[in-house]
């Protein structure tokens, strides 16, 4: 077996199988990056708004030692997801929008509406994944490329066998 066709045989299908994989690990990553934010809610922390009655068993006593604020210095946004989790069975709900009280909502707070204390924090950052802006491109690169190298053999051997048949006659 000649140098040659060992490398169109096995190095070449080799290396396009190791390509593909790697072209698939860099465009499924770099492909979602591009089209998260249509398909999901990325930067959209998610806040969980306990009753009064649970804010109230969580700290069994005296006021706790948090940030306060009202509930209309909140954002239109914070509002909207404030009482959105007030309504939800899970007690949680999206902030979309402006978050200027993001940090504070962090580390705990007590909002007070109509008199009643809730305690507010966030659960989920939910942040965007980011990805290189050539790696989905590079990857698709990568797995033609890999493409090529795993069909050598069949194309190497058809190139032989035309090769055969112009000299025979």
């Amino acid at each position: 077996m000649s140098d040659e066709s060992v490398l169109f045989t096995y190095v070449a299908p080799f290396v396009g199988v190791l390509l593909i994989a790697v072209g698939i690990g860099g465009a499924v990553p770099g492909g979602y990056a591009i089209i998260q934010e249509d398909i999901t809610t990325c930067d959209q922390p998610t806040i969980a708004v306990e009753s009064p009655e649970e804010t109230a068993q969580r700290f069994d006593g005296p006021a706790p030692n948090l940030p306060r604020i009202q509930y209309g210095d909140l954002s239109m946004a914070e509002r909207a997801a404030f009482d959105e989790a007030l309504a939800s069975p899970r007690g949680e709900a999206r902030v979309s929008g402006e978050f200027p009280n993001g940090d504070t909502f962090r580390d705990g707070v007590i909002v007070r509406k109509d008199g009643e204390r809730h305690y507010v924090t966030v659960v989920a950052e939910n942040p965007c994944f980011v990805a290189p802006e050539l790696q989905f491109p590079l990857g698709v690169f990568a797995i033609i490329f890999g493409v090529v190298g795993v069909l050598s053999p069949p194309i190497y051997r058809k190139l032989v066998e035309l090769e055969d048949r112009a000299n025979v006659t």
